[in-house]
């Protein structure tokens, strides 16, 4: 189907604005993952740092402040307990710092986070020195120290823990503002995508409506024309798909219209003739209505000389039936006795055909016995020659084989006694067989023979059968006709009768065909309307 169809078009068109918001969804998607992760860049990393900076620089001045303590407490146990919070102070510093450095990831960061590491052990070695002079009594050392290096290390530290901070915060501000470009780029790409979908839209619907509107105006104006009554132009538009079909089916349409206006016309012009042909033919009718009454009576008087005729054929009818029944009963009788002979003689036929079987049957037997003595006589040649070996291989054996030589030569004598009956029974057999040929040649030439009078006996039996039939067709036909004669003196009456009504009728058609004229003027009436009708119409050339 492609996008040749109406909607392989609206499928095109969605699928390339689905495409387009799918576009614009990935890319908004996309930013908005990328503006969350540099966020959570901004506030885990950049934040933390900067809030670490500024918790190294109050630790700092913690320090500093719980070290001034120090030079007012007199007692030990007091100074005990800021020691012990200088030591966790210091261990916060180095966690915090620790902290950093597992947050750093720059150079420039690495770099200034060492310095301020570096810092921080000279600030710690500085307020270490203090307190141990603190300790050891040399308070004068120890102020000197306080407001000498010490004070020098901790203004250093936080100097560096500020300038760590801000750089922290100036990196973090310019990640905000790549953030924000970033966020800007997506907008405008997203405007971008959008507007070109809304582009892409206005093309495809101005094309579609392009595609559509235009050839269903034609259509429009086609059924208009056809509406007017002018179906002579044809539907030619250069479209597919569900228009084209719509084109195919208002051509379709047009073309049917054509047709059925042809048609009526032709209906038209048929009916006119027909009308006209019927005028002619009721005027005929009446005409022929005044010649029918003129030519019943001249029936009535013709019909009376026919009856009379009738009454003398029947007469005549009669005595040649007599004749013709006696015609039939003889050659009925020739045809049952001579049916008789035949089938006296197809049944001798059937018993010398019977006849020939068994003969045949018996040379078959003969033959097989023939076969049956032929083995016999070689069994008894077979045998002959073993009681000769065997004779042979006693007289070999001198004493011990005289009871079998013995032996041998009863069963050669036996041997040759069947072969002398063999012989015998080969030659009954023989002439048995040559006997069973001779009769069944002289069955057959009998068979021949009755089959030769059974053809002469049927060549008689088919006339006398034909003129059995014709005798028994005539007779009929006497009766027929006997009948037929009555039939036709009583009808000579009822034709009379059938006459009378015949002229009522006549009278009848004559009024029937004024009434028939009084319908074709109006018909002709409305055959005129209909073409007046159908003229509107134009019809192509």
């Amino acid at each position: 189907m492609g996008i040749r169809t109406i909607k392989g078009k609206l499928i095109a068109s969605f699928m390339t604005l689905l495409i387009l918001l799918s576009v614009i969804t990935g890319v908004a998607i996309t930013r908005l993952h990328n503006l969350t992760a540099s966020l959570e860049q901004i506030v885990e990393r950049n934040a933390q740092l900067v809030e670490s900076s500024t918790e190294l620089t109050n630790l700092a001045e913690g320090l500093a402040s719980r070290l001034l303590l120090l030079f007012v407490l007199d007692e030990r146990d007091q100074r005990v307990a800021i020691y012990k919070e200088i030591d966790a102070k210091n261990a916060a510093m180095d966690a915090r710092i620790e902290g950093m450095q597992n947050l750093t990831d720059s150079t420039g960061d690495t770099t200034k986070l060492a310095q301020l590491i570096d810092q921080k052990t000279r600030y710690q070695s500085a307020l270490q020195a203090t307190v141990e002079a603190l300790e050891f009594g040399e308070l004068d050392d120890a102020k000197k120290q306080m407001s000498g290096d010490t004070r020098v290390q901790l203004e250093d530290f936080i100097k560096l823990a500020q300038a760590y901070a801000d750089t922290q915060r100036l990196a973090m501000s310019e990640q905000q503002q790549d953030v924000l470009e970033s966020s800007d780029q997506a907008i405008i790409m997203m405007l971008s995508i959008g507007l070109l979908a809304l582009i892409a839209g206005l093309i495809m619907a101005l094309l579609i409506t392009r595609s559509v509107v235009h050839p269903l105006q034609s259509v429009g104006a086609i059924l208009d024309q056809v509406a007017e009554g002018d179906v002579s132009k044809p539907v030619l538009l250069n479209t597919s798909g569900e228009l084209a079909h719509l084109a195919h089916s208002t051509e379709k349409m047009r073309s049917s219209l054509v047709n059925l206006l042809k048609d009526i016309n032709l209906s038209v012009h048929t009916v006119s003739d027909s009308v006209n042909a019927i005028g002619t033919t009721v005027t005929d009718v009446r005409t022929g209505a005044q010649s029918q009454e003129k030519m019943a009576t001249s029936i009535d008087h013709s019909i009376t000389q026919l009856s009379n005729v009738s009454q003398r054929i029947a007469s005549h009818l009669t005595s040649a039936k007599d004749q013709a029944d006696s015609a039939h009963q003889l050659a009925k009788q020739g045809v049952v006795v001579i049916n008789a002979a035949s089938t006296d003689i197809r049944n001798v036929a059937n018993f010398m055909a019977d006849s020939a079987t068994s003969v045949a049957d018996l040379e078959q037997s003969a033959a097989k016995v023939t076969e049956f003595v032929d083995q016999i006589r070689e069994v008894a040649d077979q045998t002959n020659l073993l009681a000769l070996n065997a004779s042979i291989e006693a007289a070999r054996a001198g004493e011990t084989g005289r009871g079998f030589a013995v032996v041998a030569d009863e069963v050669r004598n036996l041997a040759n006694n069947t072969a002398s009956v063999t012989e015998s029974i080969d030659h009954v057999i023989t002439q048995i067989s040559q006997l069973a040929t001779q009769v069944a040649s002289e069955l057959e030439q009998g068979r021949a023979k009755v089959h030769h009078g059974m053809e002469q006996i049927e060549q008689v039996v088919t006339p006398l059968s034909q003129l059995e039939e014709d005798s028994a067709q005539a007779l009929h036909s006497l009766n027929d006709l006997t009948q037929l004669a009555a039939q036709q003196s009583q009808d000579a009456s009822n034709i009379r009768q059938q006459v009378q009504m015949i002229v009522d009728v006549i009278r009848h058609n004559t009024l029937t065909s004024e009434q028939l004229e009084s319908l074709t003027n109006t018909l002709q009436a409305a055959v005129m309307r209909s073409k007046s009708a159908t003229s509107t119409f134009r019809l192509p050339s």
